[in-house]
């Protein structure tokens, strides 16, 4: 029974408070603890001669980059043409053996546009 009491004791001795009041006074030892480093990030900053020389070097391999995009879009739409007109060719082609081949009447055939 004296367990009981003690508990009851310590319980009465601790302070009273709510659960929000407790959750702000975490934010408010928290925050001092993300500021400064904040301001030590200013510090790592590297200076503006080289980030320059970084970004330049990366805008001119980006323009690379999209030139070489561009070369490579243009021949692909040059292969897809040629490969179209074979395609049409061999078409024809086939068209023609049936008809020597007397697999088809000639008048059966679709006329070319």
């Amino acid at each position: 029974m004296s367990f009981f009491v003690e508990v009851a004791s310590t319980r009465s001795q601790m302070p009273r408070v709510k659960a929000g009041k407790m959750k702000r006074g975490l934010r408010n030892e928290v925050s001092p603890v993300v500021q400064p480093r904040s301001t030590s990030a200013k510090v790592s900053v590297p200076d503006s001669s080289a980030t320059g020389n970084e970004y330049r070097a990366l805008r001119r391999k980006y323009l690379l980059l999209e030139e070489e995009s561009f070369t490579v879009g243009k021949k692909l739409r040059e292969v897809e043409d040629e490969v179209k007109e074979l395609e049409e060719e061999k078409l024809a082609l086939l068209d023609q053996l049936v008809v020597l081949e007397g697999l088809i009447d000639p008048s059966e055939l679709e006329p070319q546009l």
